[in-house]
């Protein structure tokens, strides 16, 4: 009951965002008009707005991708059609509660489902979040190298969540290496810090945090383990978690060269969407909703002439379109493994 409750209130939290922020856009907007607008989709070339939903598709399939083949080296043999299941939860949870902490839980939840140990669950997604994690920092660096004007093209607020979310990144990825190869030193960093809150009154139940510490040790350790015997097969999951960052980044860059026909951007256009999806994960809004149409705006005010028409249809694909269909795909989901689970005990019966 409290989990529903709580998914309610992120919802609205959602849609209340995106309302609020959608009319700002508008109403503060010079450029913007409805009529326009109408007529920039009416004449936009579809075949690319078609691709940018493409995009949006390889989002959630990449993501999925790389559990399913990440969770083949624990032994469960899943089919790549799986990775719809076990993703979708995750983009959709993570873009209803603050700092995307729904998401792995979810996708846990539909793993464990479907078969896959509690404990290898755990171990696959931590791997992915890994991966994740470099994978969003390779490509900040690569949005560098291809056009490194474009970070100019930002305001001061934005360039501090741009850095902002660098600096997150690198940290999350010295925090994961340390963990999985010198778990002992932050073990014990941990546990020092965790004495001294006990000891000014900050945390109570100590020997209680201290026993998960030394379970998220042996739980690295065994992470450590698995990446040094399987390199080969989890860099192809490395990849996949590339390949979804850059689904995501291609939406706008169709839906831009759809709009805007105009190819000769087309850098500057995936750099500045990479700094946008870098910025936005500073920011603890569910979905970032909000600070990610500032950023886009912001970004793509010297791309083109219309940014705002441009943010409506790329985050309405990315975003708002994605989380409907991972929302569908979940319930489906859902309701597929309650199915074959009735017929199993009908079975047994």
């Amino acid at each position: 009951m409290k989990n529903k409750k709580t998914t309610i209130i992120g919802m609205t939290v959602v849609i209340l965002l995106a309302i609020l922020t959608v009319y700002v856009m508008i109403s503060q907007s010079k450029t913007f008009n409805f009529q326009n607008f109408i007529n920039l989709l009416s004449n936009a070339w579809w075949p690319w707005i078609v691709l940018a939903v493409f995009g949006m598709v390889g989002f959630i399939y990449f993501e999925g991708l790389a559990i399913v083949l990440i969770a083949r080296v624990f032994g469960f043999r899943k089919r790549k059609r799986k990775s719809f299941m076990y993703a979708a939860p995750d983009v959709y949870f993570s873009a209803i509660t603050p700092s995307a902490t729904g998401g792995q839980p979810a996708s846990a939840f539909f793993m464990i489902k479907d078969g896959i140990t509690a404990a290898s669950a755990t171990m696959t997604l931590l791997i992915n979040l890994i991966f994740y994690t470099m994978s969003i920092v390779v490509i900040g660096l690569a949005c560098f190298i291809i056009s490194p004007g474009v970070i100019g093209h930002f305001d001061w607020l934005s360039y501090i969540m741009i850095t902002v979310g660098f600096v997150l990144q690198f940290i999350m990825i010295a925090v994961f290496l340390l963990l999985v190869y010198k778990s002992v030193i932050v073990k014990k960093a941990a546990s020092i810090i965790l004495h001294f809150f006990k000891k000014i009154h900050l945390i109570k139940h100590l020997d209680k945090k201290l026993k998960k510490l030394d379970k998220m040790e042996v739980e690295y350790k065994q992470c450590a383990s698995v990446i040094k015997f399987n390199k080969k097969k989890l860099g192809v999951a490395f990849l996949c978690n590339m390949a979804q960052r850059i689904s995501q980044i291609l939406v706008s860059v169709f839906v831009f060269i759809g709009i805007e026909k105009n190819f000769s951007k087309i850098l500057d256009v995936f750099a500045t969407q990479g700094f946008v999806a870098i910025g936005s994960n500073s920011v603890p809004i569910p979905g970032a909703v909000g600070a990610a149409d500032y950023l886009f705006i912001d970004g793509f005010a010297d791309l083109c002439s219309d940014p705002v028409s441009i943010e409506l249809v790329s985050r309405g694909i990315s975003f708002y379109v994605c989380v409907v269909v991972s929302g569908l795909i979940t319930v489906g989901s859902y309701i597929f493994l309650r199915m074959r689970a009735k017929k199993k005990k009908q079975k047994r019966k």
